[in-house]
């Protein structure tokens, strides 16, 4: 019985153990009066720890990793060449190869804040102001990329709302259509999230000054990389609930999605801002979370996206008003007119349904994306009817695990719809181009 419990907390040792990712090592000195002493650092996913010998057995210096922790770096000619660490009431400096210290800080990212901002960055002008704080365009001192930075005014313990804006940012740094954050910088007034810098304009600006809609080729090329930074959002377990043109960021035919400041994690919906987004954009059941207090999910970005799809083909905005409370209010009631009859529109209404469970989800919605831009005339109705014999309603709370069609396969399935959707056309006319579909 002895053996068997050693054997058991070894193996839970073993596990806890794999926990822990060592993500760097390098030599630093302490300097002293005399001799100057030699460390071998190692920094993990949740430590950074020194220690005197190679296997850092029984580290001296062992500084936990968290956002709520500010890491101080010692910086001489715009290089880094140690860093602080606090110890025993004391500050005590460590100094090692510029080079290595850069990587440290580069792999330290994410781990823990940083201060003293200035000395890594130069402001080249402001991007956007607002009740939140500011976002600047600026160059590092180093490097000399340009970055973009978020300031938050720390005030009336907002904290909690910052640390889960960079949570939820942290988890997407490898998604090709969301914006990727790099650093976060803290001093005692306000936080700094620093992200990866993209020229050119959002896409409410674009829609702004645009002559004419998007083409339908363009349409749908945006509306793909919108779904497809959608779906590793909603992966992650991710409600981004503040979709809309000014939080696409669109150039050279790249999109990246922006501003988490109202995300949350899926089963925090009505913890956080449960009644949040913009008018216009926003689902229903978000406006109305306040009064029926009921759950909502992954569906609500959909819906944002739909009023978004409408926009690029038509340049009007989907639900219209003489004032904002009279939009809220058909926003709320999901009040709107769709007078056009082809395919996309068809899709488009897909998105807009006012029950989520009738809702297309994002896997959905991608594949039928892809379908348009293979076959303009595809009868999206009766693709979608067809989905739905193979998956229930209301599957948003898994709908990123449901199968991915490859090519070939789209292609199959694509040409056997076909042949479905020219023998229901021929025998019923299914669209009427002088009837108007109001939706209440």
């Amino acid at each position: 019985m002895q053996k068997h419990s050693i054997h058991q907390q070894s193996q839970q040792q073993n596990s806890a153990d794999t926990k822990i990712q060592i993500l760097y090592q390098c030599i630093v000195e302490r300097k002293h009066f005399f001799l100057n002493k030699k460390y071998y650092l190692q920094l993990t996913n949740q430590y950074l720890t020194l220690s005197e010998k190679q296997n850092q057995q029984n580290p001296k210096y062992r500084y936990v990793l968290s956002l709520d922790n500010v890491f101080s770096w010692i910086v001489k000619d715009n290089k880094i060449i140690g860093f602080q660490l606090p110890y025993q009431g004391q500050i005590k400096e460590f100094f090692g190869n510029s080079n290595e210290m850069q990587n440290l800080k580069i792999k330290m990212a994410l781990l823990v804040c940083y201060e003293k901002i200035d000395k890594f960055y130069k402001k080249e002008e402001i991007i956007q102001s607002g009740s939140f704080g500011q976002v600047t365009k600026e160059i590092c001192r180093f490097t000399q990329k340009s970055v973009a930075i978020k300031r938050i005014q720390v005030e009336n313990n907002h904290s909690p709302t910052i640390k889960n804006e960079i949570e939820i940012l942290k988890k997407f740094k490898d998604s090709q259509n969301v914006l990727k954050i790099q650093e976060i910088y803290r001093d005692d007034h306000n936080y700094y999230i620093v992200t990866e810098y993209i020229p050119g304009s959002n896409l409410k600006q674009i829609l702004e000054y645009k002559q004419k809609p998007f083409s339908l080729q363009e349409s749908l090329n945006i509306m793909e990389q919108i779904l497809t930074g959608l779906k590793s959002i909603h992966a992650a377990g991710i409600i981004h609930r503040d979709l809309k043109p000014a939080n696409l960021m669109y150039h050279n035919n790249q999109l990246k999605i922006i501003d988490f400041g109202l995300a949350c994690v899926n089963g925090n919906q009505l913890e956080q801002y449960p009644t949040c987004g913009t008018a216009g954009f926003s689902a229903p059941e978000v406006l109305n979370a306040w009064n029926k207090k009921a759950q909502y999910d992954f569906k609500v970005d959909l819906f944002s996206v739909g009023c978004i799809f409408y926009q690029l083909l038509t340049l009007e905005l989907l639900f219209k008003g003489d004032n904002e409370k009279e939009t809220i209010y058909n926003n709320k009631q999901c009040q709107f007119t769709i007078k056009e009859t082809s395919p996309p529109f068809d899709l488009v209404k897909l998105f807009l349904k006012s029950d989520p469970k009738e809702r297309i989800d994002c896997s959905q919605a991608l594949e039928g994306i892809q379908i348009l831009q293979d076959c303009k005339n595809f009868e999206i109705n009766l693709w979608f009817h067809h989905k739905l014999k193979f998956y229930k309603k209301g599957r948003s709370n898994c709908e990123f695990n449901l199968e991915n069609q490859n090519k070939y396969t789209r292609q199959g399935s694509l040409t056997s719809l076909k042949i479905k959707s020219t023998e229901k056309i021929k025998s019923q006319n299914i669209y009427d181009n002088n009837k108007s579909y109001n939706f209440h």
